[in-house]
């Protein structure tokens, strides 16, 4: 864990030091008395000169840690790659891939994972991992509603981190920027102690940076401010200096008047031998939440809170075993609805200090979630305030706004505060399946249908882009808001289908992406096979179609269209009943009136052949002279079609 990101002087230099003048004869003395730049120049020479290999890792251990509290994780990467490169150890290499995951290289710390999976088998550790490094490589920012800002004209090439707002929508943030108050500088990375600034908004930002003045700023580390409603009193982080003996940091309140603040008081807690910081006091004023080292909690510093108590404060409550681990819970902050949002190290995440989210549950809280990327990273991500929380039934472009501080590589210095927003808009995405039924005997449409599979290499034609079906008959396209659609489906040897379908009025604020599935079953062209068009109705003795016929034509008009490329041929049945010549030409006559119908709907005349059967085909035993029932007589009675040519070619069947 980096020094220079937890207010690493202030809010946790949580581990007590002892100092004084020490004379440093090599770099492991260095290395232990927290002075990293110092071990880390000593460090390396020291390698070099090394001959023993045990020895040289040992060095090149401390050396990697220390360029890691100094924030120089291409350094700390390039140094874990020497110690895989001396000795075998898996475990080194594990050390290389969760380095490289958190200077954002996620390709090679995927690489290195995988490596240490073969050597060691351990799939069960190295999977999160793996699946943490796989979605930030897949990761599409077009595909997110999340968007992240660096504030610019606050941040600084220092430390710059946990803002809060403040009156007139100001922020207050912690930075170790060249200006702040004192001449006292840190030994790990010599930086200056940090101190609290104000910045003043400026339109859709803040700019016009100043150190808050003494009492509140001084010789010493301070930060991690938190204000109460009114901005009337302030808690806040001190810390003592190493050149003062033991070195402890630990939570003041200060009360304003006007403009000016009077002078802090500590906030009785814990004993003076523990680190306690990073104030936050719940919106409502009840709770006071701090992060501290103290020996009753989980491991190293653990979240806790204090009740509100008259014009004082209750015992310290841990906020128990779902927020805390046998590492570093940090920086808790809470919204509106009392939720809880801390750092943690101690949990699966993207890299570094991740943030987590848990509800409250009665007396302590629910399971913990962390954050999605890009507000988590690889690096270390801490301190979130939210400027606009999410409302319910909100249909704003911005549902969600905040600020948060990170280390990554893409900010102007060690630590840089972020603002984040969430966008309402959705992206849209059609997902088709195409399927066929599954006969018996394939050659065969009266065996036996088994089910249906999918059906590969039909063509889906969708605004001019034409894509052929894979193996498993799924085929995506990529839509547009607020739009219909038409997607034509083909195959050789196969009836075209079309369907249609709409984007519009579909919004969803809990997922960017919405997918629109859809099945659809071609039909298998048997050209032998006689497919009864079902409720198509003539007068007694006539070949004009009734009324109640026409709707059922009417919808096979678009199949007509669809399938531009066949020539059906209609054909008419009648019962036995009158001569043969009789149904044959009532027959025919019925026929051509069907074909006649769809010609005037504007079906091609050449896609269309009559053919009247009269009686040639019953479908049951009802031929002449034999007794049936009207029932009978009326399944004989039927209009039917089948596909004669295909593409000019003709079929088989007559």
């Amino acid at each position: 864990m980096r020094f220079t990101h937890f207010a690493y002087i202030l809010l946790l230099l949580f581990a007590s030091c002892k100092s004084g003048q020490v004379i440093i004869n090599n770099g492991t003395e260095a290395f232990e008395q927290k002075k990293f730049v110092q071990a880390s120049q000593l460090l390396e020479k020291e390698v070099n000169e090394e001959k023993d290999v045990f020895q040289q890792i040992e060095k090149l251990k401390m050396l990697a840690e220390a360029y890691d509290h100094m924030s120089r994780g291409d350094k700390q990467v390039e140094t874990l790659k020497k110690i895989v490169a001396l000795d075998s150890n898996p475990q080194y290499l594990f050390d290389l891939a969760l380095a490289q995951k958190q200077n954002e290289q996620y390709t090679e710390a995927l690489s290195s994972l995988n490596q240490y999976k073969d050597l060691t088998n351990d799939f069960f550790y190295s999977a999160t991992h793996i699946n943490f490094c796989e979605e930030m490589i897949n990761y599409d920012v077009n595909r997110s509603n999340l968007r992240l800002t660096n504030l610019e004209n606050i941040n600084s090439s220092s430390s710059d981190y946990a803002s809060s707002l403040f009156r007139d929508g100001k922020l207050i943030f912690t930075s170790s920027r060249a200006s702040s108050m004192g001449d006292l500088t840190q030994p790990w990375d010599n930086s200056k102690s940090s101190d609290l600034f104000e910045a003043s908004r400026q339109g859709d930002t803040w700019g016009q940076v100043k150190a808050l003045p003494a009492p509140i700023n001084s010789e010493l580390p301070e930060g991690i401010a938190s204000f109460s409603k009114d901005y009337e009193t302030m808690y806040f982080t001190r810390c003592d200096y190493l050149e003062f003996g033991d070195s402890y940091c630990r939570v003041y309140m200060a009360e304003a008047d006007g403009e000016n603040w009077y002078e802090p008081e500590l906030v009785s807690i814990f004993s003076d031998s523990v680190n306690i910081g990073q104030p936050h006091l719940s919106a409502d004023g009840q709770r006071l939440y701090f992060s501290s080292d103290a020996e009753y909690g989980y491991g190293g510093n653990d979240i806790y809170f204090m009740l509100k108590d008259g014009d004082g404060w209750s015992q310290p409550y841990n906020a128990g075993f779902s927020v805390n681990t046998e590492k570093d819970e940090l920086f808790p902050t809470t919204d509106s609805k009392g939720n809880l949002y801390y750092s943690s190290d101690g949990k699966q995440g993207y890299g570094g200090l991740d943030i987590f989210k848990a509800a409250p549950d009665k007396f302590a809280f629910g399971p913990s979630q962390i954050l999605p990327f890009p507000i988590n990273s690889g690096a270390d991500d801490f301190s979130l305030t939210y400027i606009k929380e999410a409302q319910e039934d909100d249909q704003s472009r911005i549902l969600e706004k905040g600020l948060f501080s990170s280390n990554r590589q893409s900010g102007k210095g060690s630590d840089d505060i972020y603002i984040f927003e969430k966008i309402f808009f959705n992206l849209y995405a059609l997902e088709l399946k195409v399927l066929e039924k599954q006969y018996a005997d394939p050659t065969n449409s009266e065996s036996e249908v088994l089910g249906t599979q999918p059906l590969d290499n039909a063509t889906v034609s969708l605004l001019n882009t034409n894509k052929n079906t894979p193996a498993d008959g799924i085929v995506n396209f990529d839509l547009a808001a607020e739009s219909d659609y038409k997607v034509l489906i083909s195959k050789t040897d196969y009836f075209n289908k079309s369907i249609s379908f709409t984007t519009k009025d579909l919004r969803s604020k809990d997922s960017v992406l919405i997918t629109l599935f859809k099945e659809v079953e071609l039909e298998r062209i048997f050209p032998e096979k006689e497919i009864v068009i079902q409720n198509i109705y003539y007068d007694y003795d006539k070949a004009s179609l009734r009324e109640e016929s026409l709707p059922v034509l009417d919808k096979l008009v678009s199949f007509f269209e669809e399938n531009n490329d066949l020539t059906i041929e209609i054909g008419s049945h009648t019962d036995s009943r009158g001569s043969d010549s009789y149904n044959k030409d009532l027959s025919q006559r019925r026929a051509q009136s069907v074909v006649d119908y769809f010609i005037s709907k504007g079906v091609p005349a050449e896609q269309l052949s009559a053919k009247g059967y009269g009686e040639t085909k019953l479908i049951n035993a009802c031929k002449n002279g034999v007794q049936c029932s009207e029932e009978e007589h009326q399944e004989n009675r039927r209009t039917t079609f089948r596909v004669i040519s295909s593409s000019g070619v003709l079929e088989s069947g007559e």
